[in-house]
C-alpha cells in the first residue's frame, strides 16, 4: 500500500498544482448529483484534461454509502436559500419522496456544495503537497 501511494500519487508525473487540480476535480464529481456515473465521469474527465487519474478517481469516492445521507442533507440545506418555495427541513421525513418533491433545491445545493468543497480541498491539498514536497 505504501509503495502504491508513493509511486502512483506522491511521485507520479505532474507537479503539485496538477495533483491538487486532480483532487479538486474528483471532489467536484463526487459531490455532484450524477449518482451512478461518478467513477465514469472522474476517469473520463481526468483523461480529457490530462490529470492524475488515480487521484481524481480516489477523490470522487467521497460519496461512499455512510456519507450519502449527509451529503444529500447538506445539499438540501445549501440549496434552500436559492429556491423560492423551500420546504423547512425541520421535523421532515427525509425520504426519497421529499427529495423528489424538492429536486430543484437539491440540485442547486449539490452544485454549490460541490464547487465550494472542490475549491477548498484543491487549495488545501496544494498547500499540504507543497509542505511535504521532497
Amino acid at each position: 500500500m505504501k509503495r502504491f501511494l508513493k509511486e502512483n500519487i506522491l511521485e507520479s508525473d505532474g507537479n503539485n498544482e496538477l495533483k491538487a487540480k486532480s483532487i479538486a476535480l474528483g471532489i467536484f464529481i463526487g459531490l455532484s448529483p450524477f449518482w451512478g456515473f461518478h467513477s465514469f465521469l472522474a476517469i473520463t474527465l481526468a483523461v480529457y484534461f490530462k490529470m492524475n487519474k488515480v487521484l481524481t478517481f480516489m477523490a470522487s469516492q467521497i460519496t461512499f454509502p455512510p456519507l450519502i445521507p449527509l451529503i444529500i442533507f447538506l445539499s438540501m440545506m445549501v440549496g434552500a436559500p436559492f429556491v423560492s418555495h423551500t420546504t423547512s427541513l425541520e421535523n421532515q421525513s427525509f425520504d426519497f419522496e421529499f427529495i423528489k418533491a424538492n429536486l430543484t433545491q437539491y440540485i442547486i445545493g449539490s452544485f454549490i456544495l460541490s464547487i465550494t468543497c472542490s475549491v477548498t480541498m484543491g487549495f488545501l491539498s496544494y498547500f499540504i503537497l507543497e509542505k511535504f514536497k521532497s
